[in-house]
């Protein structure tokens, strides 16, 4: 998986409590939130299903915003905008890396491996995305 980055604008109409949430890249994918504290958690949510839904039908993604520098956009119907840099995990190339373990604890994990019926790799490559989140939420 490789870390994607897209712009996201949430804005608030005048005298409504919702902000809406849209993708500029991804025309159609909306999302709502009640709090603007919940904005960035629901945008995840939505590209994250828009992004893999595109792969699952072999649609090319759109260009990731490269180093945060955030494109000129139209914003004159918008009221109340606010523009958002958004992370989403995308299919990647795989990258073979040499990695070393205590006997015992390779042994548990092809033993989780083997009874959930994932490679050794995707084992591992599940508990770093755990890891990176919850570094993240931190």
């Amino acid at each position: 998986m490789a870390t994607r980055t897209y712009l996201a604008i949430a804005d608030r109409m005048p005298g409504e409590a919702n902000w809406s949430i849209t993708f500029p890249d991804f025309p159609g994918v909306t999302s709502v939130a009640a709090r603007f504290a919940d904005v960035m958690r629901q945008a995840k949510d939505a590209l994250a299903s828009a992004v893999e839904d595109m792969q699952h039908q072999g649609e090319t993604l759109p260009p990731a915003i490269e180093d945060d520098t955030v494109p000129e956009r139209d914003l004159s119907g918008c009221h109340d905008p606010r523009l958002l840099l958004v992370p989403v995990e995308a299919a990647g190339r795989a990258l073979r890396v040499n990695v070393s373990f205590a006997v015992g604890l390779l042994a548990r994990l092809d033993d989780v491996a083997k009874r959930t019926g994932v490679s050794r790799s995707a084992l591992l490559a599940k508990g770093a995305r755990m890891v990176l989140a919850t570094e993240q939420a931190a």
